[in-house]
């Protein structure tokens, strides 16, 4: 009896166009590679993720269709994984406003693991954080 290969509906997605230029997206395989826990092998990050060949833009997106979030490349210390140790493979999301802080959310390329972190008390004059 022969077996199908699993369905991946990520086969049958469309790049979406570079928010930035117009070029189409080109698709960025970001896997789970922590916790594999009694040999699991990497898997898929639930998002779409994307990258731009002409300008660099990188995003995501939660389905198909959506709005893509725009990434932002971290620097410094900032840009190593908390989880993995993997040096300039975090990237951020935009900021936004929850219980009187700032907040973003923190994916490392390498690992696929993520976090949200605070950045600080959120401006009242629109200004950045404290």
């Amino acid at each position: 009896m022969m077996t199908m290969p699993p369905y991946d509906p990520r086969a049958d997605v469309v790049s979406p166009e570079c928010p930035r230029c117009g070029k189409d997206l080109t698709a960025v395989e970001v896997l789970f590679r922590r916790n594999g826990w009694g040999g699991r092998e990497p898997r898929p990050r639930p998002e779409l993720w994307w990258r731009c060949q002409r300008c660099g833009w990188l995003g995501c997106q939660n389905l198909p269709g959506e709005r893509l979030s725009p990434m932002r490349r971290l620097d410094g210390d900032e840009a190593v994984c908390f989880f993995c140790g993997e040096d300039e493979s975090n990237v951020a999301g935009d900021p936004w406003e929850e219980d009187g802080e700032l907040r973003d959310w923190v994916v490392c390329l390498t690992c696929g693991t993520s976090n949200t972190r605070r950045l600080g008390r959120a401006p009242r004059d629109g200004a950045g954080p404290d």
